[in-house]
């Protein structure tokens, strides 16, 4: 049976975001993904160009993962989440600032979390070369996978 990681390769289309307890227009994210290929991710329209290592821990309860950024205005910073995987749907949710790894899957304002639900798809040329999703109303610094 494969492991979560393995269960999370390929592209996932980031379909509803909260944060800071603000709900984002499905404007917002539209065009946006990240990719898991083997133990690296990286986004495609999410307002800058953001990659790294992704890691996770099934044996937590809710499961962990944390992002290590190697590449973008984030390089050398670490997000803590929480996930759940189920088929073809990923819920996570992960601080954008602080290091206090979420203990649910809610946001609230001032509690520096990401909540995203994402779906599995397919990475075409079309989303690769999308315009940069707007983050002029998200608070800064922006993580979001």
């Amino acid at each position: 049976m494969a492991n979560d990681l393995e269960k999370l390769q390929g592209a996932w289309n980031i379909v509803a975001l909260e944060t800071d307890g603000r709900k984002m227009p499905a404007s917002m994210v539209r065009g946006a993904r990240i990719v898991i290929e083997g133990e690296r991710f990286s986004t495609i329209a999410m307002g800058a160009a953001y990659g790294g290592t992704v890691s996770v821990d099934e044996a937590q309860v809710p499961k962990a993962f944390n992002l290590n950024f190697t590449e973008g205005p984030e390089k050398g910073n670490t997000s803590y989440g929480i996930y759940e995987l189920d088929g073809d749907t990923w819920k996570i949710c992960l601080t954008i600032t602080g290091n206090q790894r979420p203990r649910e899957f809610a946001t609230k304002p001032g509690s520096g979390l990401a909540l995203e639900t994402l779906e599995r798809g397919a990475a075409t040329s079309e989303a690769a070369s999308a315009s940069p999703v707007s983050t002029e109303a998200l608070p800064e610094p922006v993580t979001e996978l």
